[in-house]
């Protein structure tokens, strides 16, 4: 990658890769919330028994064979070991990560016994679980060097980690919401993936421990007192019960606290088959414990109306062929001539951009906030704060609290690219920006740092492109906090739009295709996703394709 941005936005890419390659000596509907309430609720009963080398077994053999065996880590990948050579047999670190290929292998010898594997990359696991996609470009080499040991060829030096096509790997790994604290105390959801066995209740509760993914350090934290631990290796589970035992750092936890350690163990423990409660202990007197799944504490996003449209000058909700008015804002949103508008989740207040800039208006009030040049659509996050970001200032990006404050907040991973379209999840921790990327477009997205009032001080120094996919860019929205819709367009000047569904730390849905589409609005739930062609027709999502809902519409809202 030669461009700055990707060389920062990949940063956590190219460290996964690293530990990999060196030789060693989407739910679809349900209620929107901050974070899906569950990836896989059933354990995956999927197996692979692969075989041991055989007796005289060429090189390229025991290489594929080595690879294939990375499928069943039985006794700590038992069959694998039993391909490389005594000396290095506990060298092998199988736990640093997965590289996921999708699935054509090529293998060719060098000089000294060294083999290379050739494997189109499609993402990498870290040891955490956290997935990141890998840009499309050059095979990667993956270099294996062997010996003979009593006649047959055994691997002495191997990458770290195992290697797994896709298909394999999503039936031995499952994606899993480890859920952290926000500023404020809400739960948002960091996606982990982990082997399907039975030791997910241990796996998990040691990546409470550990923190949130790099990426969203100091947007995300965990409500346990430093240094707490685990005081032994596992957690059993036995009758439903997860039993967690942990050290003494623990008392530190005052009442208020103790109530977020169980609130952030209840929501992360849900999707682990068998487990209805857990139990808190400190070196083993029990202390606590709670029944597993998400707090009613309000964190599920307000309902609000549907479908906002601009149709025959009219600006409101769509229902049933007709649009009606949004009180309070419709009239005044159209005086102004929109070309793009994002509303509050409660609908009570709009950012509307126009000919003459960006214009922030409630029931009572309006205000222009920003006049440079190049705006692209805002946001507004659920704390008020609405983001705009322009082309003339492509370094930054301006938040501002309509009659407080105004803040100019660097984006310095964002070098070498010209986004157009920049949004702001529906819970306000992450913001994702569609840009070019060759002759495709990525999505790249970092978290947002707050103060304990939700004034957003900072982006994250850590920015990760979660989607690469084929077309110029388009549009862009969040559908809740942790899933995006992308658009790009194929060909040229109406061309077919395509519609590719992402999310942080989670393979990306190709949504099909809707001729000469130019702008989508996310609303919660994929079924309520809605798009817009050249020519004014609405589409919905219809099983695997798009429904003409309506025509002449003008433009569709953004929530959020």
């Amino acid at each position: 990658m030669k461009r700055a941005l990707r060389l920062a936005a990949a940063a956590l890419v190219a460290a996964a890769l690293t530990a990999l390659t060196a030789c060693q000596a989407i739910p679809s509907s349900g209620p929107v919330r901050e974070g899906l309430t569950d990836l896989s609720q059933s354990e995956q009963q999927v197996q692979f028994n692969p075989g041991g080398p055989s007796p005289g077994a060429s090189q390229e053999d025991i290489v594929r064979g080595f690879v294939r065996a990375g499928s069943s880590s039985t006794d700590d990948y038992a069959i694998a070991r039993q391909f490389l050579a005594p000396g290095y047999k506990d060298q092998w670190e199988p736990s640093l990560g997965v590289f996921v290929d999708e699935g054509t292998q090529s293998f060719q010898t060098e000089e000294g016994d060294v083999g290379l594997l050739s494997l189109s990359g499609i993402a990498t696991v870290d040891q955490h679980g956290t997935l990141v996609p890998l840009a499309p470009g050059p095979r990667t080499e993956m270099r294996f060097e062997l010996e003979e040991v009593d006649g047959q060829w055994r691997i002495s030096s191997a990458p770290a980690g195992v290697i797994l096509d896709k298909s394999t790997f999503t039936a031995i790994w499952s994606p899993r919401q480890l859920y952290f604290l926000t500023s404020d105390n809400r739960l948002i959801a960091d996606t982990r993936w982990f082997l399907n066995r039975a030791t997910l209740s241990t796996q998990i509760v040691s990546e409470l421990l550990a923190g949130p993914s790099e990426s969203m350090i100091g947007v995300l934290r965990g409500a346990f007192p430093s240094g707490t631990a685990l005081t032994s290796s596992s957690v059993p589970v036995t009758d439903g019960t997860a039993h967690i035992d942990l050290s003494v750092e623990l008392l530190d936890a005052d009442a208020a606290t103790m109530e977020l350690v169980k609130k952030q163990l209840a929501a992360s423990l849900q999707s682990v088959p068998g487990v209805a409660r857990f139990e808190l202990s400190i070196n083993g007197v029990v202390v606590d414990g709670a029944p597993v799944g998400l707090p009613d504490d309000g964190s599920a996003a307000a309902e609000h109306p549907g479908t906002i449209v601009l149709d025959g000058g009219v600006f409101g909700e769509y229902a049933g062929g007709e649009v009606q008015e949004l009180a309070g804002l419709g009239d005044r949103i159209v005086a102004l001539g929109p070309t793009a508008v994002s509303l509050a989740a409660d609908h009570r207040t709009a950012a509307v951009l126009h000919s003459a800039g960006l214009t922030w208006l409630s029931d009572s009030e309006a205000a222009q906030i920003d006049v440079r040049s190049g705006l692209l659509a805002p946001s507004i996050d659920r704390f008020g704060y609405v983001w705009s970001y322009a082309s003339s200032g492509p370094d930054e990006i301006l938040v501002t609290q309509p009659g407080e404050s105004q803040e100019l907040l660097p984006v310095p991973w964002l070098q070498g690219h010209a986004p157009v379209a920049v949004r702001v999840s529906k819970g306000g921790t992450r913001i994702a920006m569609l840009v070019t990327d060759g002759e495709a477009s990525a999505v790249i997205v970092a978290g947002i740092v707050r103060d304990a009032a939700g004034r957003p001080t900072s982006l994250g120094e850590i920015a990760t492109t979660q989607l690469w996919v084929a077309g110029a860019p388009m549009d862009l929205d969040w559908i809740d906090d942790t899933r995006f819709a992308a658009l790009t367009r194929l060909g040229g000047a109406g061309g077919a739009g395509k519609i590719t569904i992402g999310a942080p730390g989670q393979f990306s849905v190709d949504s099909g295709t809707v001729a000469d589409a130019v702008s989508l609005a996310g609303g919660g739930t994929r079924a309520a996703l809605r798009v817009l062609a050249g020519d004014g027709r609405m589409y919905a999502p219809q099983g695997v394709g798009w429904q003409r809902q309506a025509e002449g519409i003008e433009l569709i809202a953004k929530t959020g």
